[in-house]
């Protein structure tokens, strides 16, 4: 292989998918980079059997070839060199890759590209596609509420994509909080239901480019992977296996106290008392709501205690309850509407946050026993 590119248009590609290659990979193989240079493009791959990607850059090919080279290593050397064009020669016979741009001379030692496993494309039963800005903000709306915890179930560590006639749905939850977003498709599709790794849809929120609403994705699904096909992008992952619990049943149906709130009142003092709250052993901040609004504290008996209080409006009984902070601060950051609404029936019973004028996100947490 003998190619030159635009060392900006490389340092994308490779920063993009160095971070699919994993820390400890099970063989050294899967810590390189697969490149193929064919024509006009270099093809460059990784895979860690969870997710797979594949991204195309324009370059000149003096000599076609495929070559495997540590992705992380490459990435800095290329990051670091001063000028704006890179060369990179593939020598087979010494099994080593040139860098060269400017002044600077890298060589790396290359692996066997034969042995790298390749991102496959799966035979499909479905297709369909979405705007990247709606897929953005179906996973920017719900992501965060997956569980991180290795030892729960698989399917909550998931979000689950479900369309209908019209109708997208992406829903994410831990057992203790719970996140609905729903979108209204300009077509109709195919009903589909799947529950795709939070890892996929965290890569794919941070790829996706929405500054042009005309974006579209491409989204293909097999009976064990779902893929994603987007400018010069493709990427595939494994599904999560197993049926989503049926989350409509803890979504109440009624409440006693409503508070209208602005999202800015409530964001900045929230972030202040967690400096306590953090420090306490559930995490947790303690809310009253009365006619005259709402008190916010923490109370540690190794650190001490905050408090302060924001204006609300205030509908029905007063009502004292205590959360986990980061369940309030993670949806504060994702609300799109000024102000927000919190219904809420008792002391141990769900919240259940919405926007403004926007039925189309729900937001569910379940309090913190403080007794």
């Amino acid at each position: 292989m003998n190619i030159t590119c635009s060392r900006k248009d490389l340092i994308e590609a490779l920063d993009a998918i160095s971070k699919i290659v994993p820390n400890k990979p099970q063989t050294p193989i899967l810590s390189g980079v697969y490149m193929k240079a064919e024509g006009s493009a270099l093809e460059l791959q990784t895979n860690n059997f969870e997710i797979g990607m594949k991204i195309k850059i324009p370059v000149n090919t003096e000599k076609p070839g495929v070559i495997v080279v540590n992705a992380r290593y490459l990435l800095e050397i290329v990051r670091k060199l001063s000028g704006e064009v890179v060369n990179i020669f593939h020598d087979e016979e010494k099994h080593t890759v040139n860098i060269k741009s400017d002044t600077a001379d890298f060589n790396l030692l290359s692996m066997s590209a034969e042995d790298y496993p390749t991102v496959k494309s799966p035979e499909t039963f479905a297709k369909f596609s979405l705007r990247a800005s709606v897929l953005k903000n179906l996973i920017r709306k719900t992501a965060y509420a997956c569980s991180d915890d290795m030892d729960s179930k698989p399917i909550f560590t998931g979000c689950y994509l479900k369309l209908e006639g019209n109708t997208v749905s992406m829903v994410a939850t831990n057992t203790h909080r719970l996140a609905v977003m729903k979108e209204t498709v300009s077509e109709n599709t195919e009903d589909l239901s799947v529950v795709i790794p939070s890892k996929t849809v965290t890569e794919l929120i941070r790829l996706l480019d929405t500054s042009n609403p005309s974006n579209t994705v491409s989204i293909e699904c097999s009976k064990k992977n779902i893929s994603f096909t987007f400018e010069n992008m493709y990427i595939t992952s494994r599904l999560i296996d197993g049926e989503f619990p049926p989350y409509e049943k803890v979504i109440p149906k009624s409440s006693d106290t409503i508070a209208t709130i602005k999202v800015a009142e409530m964001k900045n003092p929230i972030e202040r008392i967690s400096l306590i709250a953090k420090e306490t052993e559930n995490k947790n901040i303690q809310f009253i709501f009365s006619q005259e609004g709402i008190n916010i504290s923490a109370y540690s008996p190794d650190i001490g205690r905050a408090e302060e209080k924001i204006n609300a409006k205030i509908e029905g009984p007063d009502l004292t309850i205590s959360f986990n902070y980061s369940y309030m601060t993670d949806v504060l950051k994702v609300l799109d509407s000024k102000e927000f609404v919190m219904k809420l029936t008792k002391p141990l019973s769900p919240a259940d946050i919405r926007e403004i004028d926007n039925d189309n996100f729900i937001y569910i947490m379940t309090p913190v026993r403080t007794y």
